[in-house]
């Protein structure tokens, strides 16, 4: 083959390539894989480091709670690699798809728009917690995250709570939103209105977190969480607000203060 021949056919084959990838769109399955994928990432690794640990110092050794921090921290963190590798896979066309973009408001309006959500999310979650739940009689319901910092403070390691603040603070924001906002509902919003998106991935959402008494909380995040990146089209907003809130738990309650029941 002459030499301009075999320039034309790897650049044709390299066209090829590009227009493969560019011609890639989200789906709903995919997106609906993206939230199959990270609990079974949890799943995996909280088995193997429970039996991980039980080879090793036995059954009595055994800390349910660090276990299951390790295992959201270690699954989260495959679960980004996952979704590193596909954004390699697709190629730049595939960023946008799920909001990997600059916002498309400015960012001091952004900024704002996410201090004035936070500040009215986490009111309605005070009077919710702390106000009607006790008239029905269930003052004192914690999430299973503050469950889990509880524990991890009795136990006083520092090793745990650096472990839970990086997950709380970084790998659990940043999983939740990408797989959540970024492939869930940019998914379901190519086939169905804005707000049925919002309103299906906010359940899904809702149904991973517990306790169930809880779960009006936290599709409220959700559905707030979900129309900030609607509204500023950025995954990186959304995972802005999402750090944010749980900041905001995590100095209450390293601190000690009793603002929520």
């Amino acid at each position: 083959m002459a030499p301009e021949q075999a320039s034309a056919a790897r650049s044709h084959l390299e066209d090829g390539a590009n227009s493969s990838a560019q011609a890639y769109r989200l789906t709903v399955k995919r997106g609906f894989l993206a939230v199959l994928i990270m609990y079974a990432c949890q799943t995996l690794a909280g088995i193997s480091i429970s039996y991980g640990a039980r080879f090793i110092r036995g059954a009595d050794a055994i800390d349910l709670p660090i276990i299951g921090m390790a295992s959201v921290l270690i699954g989260g963190s495959l679960v980004l690699l996952w979704a590193w590798t596909d954004i390699r896979r697709w190629g730049p066309s595939f960023l946008p798809q799920i909001g990997l973009r600059h916002s498309v408001i400015k960012k001091s309006q952004a900024v704002l728009l996410i201090l004035l959500l936070l500040s009215s999310t986490h009111f309605l979650a005070w009077i919710y917690r702390s106000v009607l739940l006790p008239l029905l009689g269930q003052g004192g319901i914690i999430g299973g995250g503050s469950q889990m910092f509880a524990h991890i403070r009795e136990t006083g390691s520092v090793l745990g709570m650096a472990g839970f603040l990086v997950l709380a603070l970084v790998v659990g924001p940043v999983m939740e939103e990408v797989v959540f906002r970024g492939y869930l509902q940019s998914a379901l919003a190519r086939r169905l209105p804005g707000w049925a998106a919002l309103s299906i991935t906010s359940i899904v959402f809702m149904a991973g977190h517990g306790p169930m008494i809880l779960w009006p909380m936290y599709f409220v995040y959700s559905i707030v969480w979900g129309w900030v990146f609607m509204r500023t089209k950025s995954l990186g907003m959304a995972i802005f607000i999402h750090m944010l809130s749980n900041l905001f738990y995590a100095v209450i309650a390293v601190m000690g203060w009793e603002i929520l029941a």
